[in-house]
């Protein structure tokens, strides 16, 4: 069986996008098995909002005209980027949407300036980030899943 390539093309996202966008994310999260209730406790911050796309840098991966990805980046302080959000919608999880995203964001936030990347991962993207060469700094006890810890990951860009 042949592969094949796809044609990813990565733009600046449009704030009449915002619904779009994150109902790709709830899709994207949702992919790990959470529950409904979960995912409805997490939607204030799976929301991407149309002030958030004018403010911040928030990119979209396309293949063809389909939005199948995004990333949103934003300033903390003089020296560090967060990574807000990467997300990848499912049907093309494990094609180098991710990766793509990734580097792209990468790439960005040394062109802002920044020092270094931050980011908050879901514990069943750690190893994604950790291939891509994020370390773990730390850990926060998460408030909706008893027993569940958030990494806090660092890239030195």
């Amino acid at each position: 069986m042949a592969s094949t390539k796809l044609e990813v093309r990565i733009r600046r996202a449009r704030p009449d996008e915002a619904d779009t966008l994150t109902a790709l994310i709830v899709r994207a999260k949702s992919y790990w098995g959470y529950d409904q209730s979960f995912i409805e406790a997490c939607r204030p911050l799976l929301t991407l909002t149309s002030e958030s796309i004018e403010r911040d840098p928030v990119y979209c991966a396309e293949v063809g005209e389909t939005v199948v990805g995004v990333n949103h980046l934003k300033w903390l302080n003089e020296q560090e980027v967060c990574l807000e959000d990467l997300f990848v919608e499912p049907a093309f999880i494990g094609q180098g949407i991710g990766r793509l995203l990734w580097h792209h964001a990468v790439g960005l936030a040394r062109t802002m300036g920044a020092g270094s990347l931050v980011l908050e991962a879901d514990p069943h993207a750690r190893p994604f980030y950790e291939h891509m060469g994020a370390v773990v700094e730390g850990h926060t006890v998460s408030t909706k899943i008893p027993g569940r810890s958030i990494p806090h990951m660092r890239y030195e860009l």
